[in-house]
This record gives structure tokens, sequence and C-alpha cells, in this order.
């Protein structure tokens, strides 16, 4: 058995990389709050992630307070706990992964356009997938040992024993390695009609970078328990697939806000003239006709995916079409100017 991280190392580690991943998630979600955007369902599938990822760090911690790290194991009073947070971790980290996939999938059904039809079956045929292997993989780890659940946490040695299982493992890797290959490359097509500027491409190296690392981890954790048995290090590894997870899902919405040079900014600036509102936003002023005598004012409303909007007619089937709803605010003053001169000379 290789050596793993000290015992005592092992918890700071895991916060520091939920740390992380919570602040780029807060640079996500935090905006929308302040700015009363109602939630998608990829934000409800990333806060649920987070949440998922806090009760993997609960139990991690339990772990360590119970002496399941600790080459010396827990105490006989401590064992049957130590056991039932064990069996509790397999739901936070074995099904708890497939939330920030899902968060995913969601951000593609607003991605891929209907005019790209064999993208979306294949995209619907990616959406079973993951939801079946998240729905197996949580049957597998509470019924492995049949109907007797508590017999995951029975001081018999001959009991059966769903974390300690090699196969339920091995298949639940299998399920999540496949789900994250599928997902990772399912835009690619997209991506390839795509005509982007130096500042997006670089955006998504990064995204689709973090998403090879999450794959990565995956394969190291892999080979961890199955031949390094550095055991320590795999509540490590657990931790950083979960956070790097989640930041994957975070990063793409996080531009925009970028680009105004402050996360919690709500102000967007146009290169055309621009009026303040109330509320704050610049918002664009538009001229309809040629003379200039009606002006309308659109409040811009931010799109969840943070991209800038380029308006063309709906012809073409290898282009992103974005939809953007708009509120539209008709001023007469200019009109009643006129009349009330042409009434007194």
């Amino acid at each position: 058995m290789a050596q793993g991280a000290a015992p005592e190392a092992v918890i700071p580690i895991e916060a520091t990389l939920m740390a992380l991943a919570i602040m780029l998630a807060s640079g996500r979600l935090v905006p929308r709050v302040l700015q009363h955007i109602h939630p998608t369902t990829s934000d409800s599938f990333l806060i649920a992630s987070i949440l998922n990822m806090l009760a993997l760090f609960i139990t991690d911690t339990m772990t360590y307070k119970l002496g399941g790290m600790s080459d010396a194991g827990p105490s006989e009073a401590d064992l049957i706990k130590l056991k039932k947070v064990q069996f509790a971790g397999n739901y936070f980290y074995d099904t708890g992964i497939y939330l920030p996939k899902l968060a995913i999938v969601a951000l593609y059904y607003r991605l891929i356009p209907p005019t790209m039809p064999w993208l979306r079956k294949a995209l619907y045929i990616v959406s079973a997938f993951v939801g079946a292997a998240m729905v197996t993989t949580c049957f597998l780890d509470t019924f492995w040992c049949g109907r007797q659940v508590s017999s995951n946490w029975s001081t018999d040695e001959e009991a059966c024993n769903t974390f300690a299982s090699k196969e339920v493992f091995r298949t639940d890797w299998a399920l999540n390695v496949t789900s994250d290959l599928s997902i990772f490359t399912l835009p690619f097509p997209l991506l390839y009609k795509l005509q982007l500027g130096r500042r997006q491409i670089w955006g998504l190296v990064i995204t689709f970078g973090l998403g090879v690392i999450t794959i990565s981890v995956s394969v190291v954790r892999f080979a961890t328990i199955e031949v390094i048995q550095a055991w320590t290090n795999v509540y490590v590894l657990s931790m950083a697939e979960m956070s790097v997870s989640i930041m994957v899902v975070a990063l793409p919405s996080m531009r925009s806000f970028l680009r105004r040079g402050s996360l919690f900014s709500s102000k967007k600036t146009y290169g055309s003239s621009t009026s303040r509102t109330g509320y704050g936003v610049q918002t664009p002023i538009v001229t309809f006709g040629t003379s200039g005598r009606r002006k309308a004012r659109i409040d811009d409303i931010l799109d969840d995916s943070g991209s800038e909007v380029e308006l063309n007619t709906m012809q073409r089937k290898d282009v992103i079409y974005e939809t953007k709803q708009v509120s539209v605010q008709f001023s007469n003053s200019l009109d009643e100017t006129d009349f009330s001169k042409g009434k007194n000379p």
C-alpha cells in the first residue's frame, strides 16, 4: 500500500477545494439574486451540487473524527457510526456527482438550437443516459446487499458492505466516466461551426480544460483504489472531482460579469448612446424611422449565458439563434412639443 496524504491534511485540502468551487459558483448565482433573475434549471442543479458537496465534506469530516482515515482505525464504540457515515457518503459522491452533469446538460438545451435536429437527438440520448446512470448508481449503492440495508453497518466481518465492494465501485466508475465523456464530446460539432474571437476561444479552452481535469481526476481516483491503495488520497480526489465539476458549470455564465470588471456589477455599456434608468442600469436608446421624432427605450435583460447577441434573420441552420425578451416604452414628448408649437405659433 502506497503512502497517501496525511490524515490531518485531508480536511484542510478539501475545505480549500470546496471554497474555490463555492467562490466561482457565487460569481454566477449572486448577481442573479441581486438582479432578481429567476434561477434556470441549470442554476437549480448547480445549487443542489453545492449543497451535495457540503454534505460530502461533512461526512468526510465525520469519518476523520471517527478514526476512519487513521491507520489505527476506529474504536469498537465508533465502528457502527463510521459505517453509517460511509454508507451515507456513498450517496453524496456516487450519486451526487451527477448533479453538476445535469446542470451542464440543462445548459446544453439552451445552447443547442432546434435547427440542428441531429444534435438535439444526441442531446436527448445523452440526457437519458445520464439520468439512467444516476438512478442506477443510487439503487446499486442502496440495494447491493439486498433489502436488508442495515447489513452495511454490521460489525460482522463477513457481512455485505457496499462501501467496500469493488464490483459496485467499478460499475459506478464506468457509468461516471462514460457520462463525463459523452457530455464533454457532445458540443464539439456545434463549436466547430462557430466563429469566435480570441477571448472567447480562450474561455472555451479553460472551460474544456477543466472538463479534462475532471475526467483525469476520476481516472486517477480509480487507479488509486485499484492499484495504489492510498486511501486518504481517495477522499481528496473525490472532493477534487466534485469541486472541479462545479467550477465547469459556473464558468460559462461568468463571462459577462467578468467583462464588466466586477462579478457583482449590473451595469452594461454599449457603443451607442445610453441613458441611465432608475434602476442604475444603462440601456440603449433606439430611434425608429428617419425623422428621429419617436424614440424607444429598451431595458436590457441579462441572459443566463452572458453571450453577446447578434440579430439576424432566422434562415440559416448552422448557427445559434438567441431570443431575448425586451420591454419597450414609447415617448411622445417630441410629438407633443411639435403639436404645441403648431397650436401656438
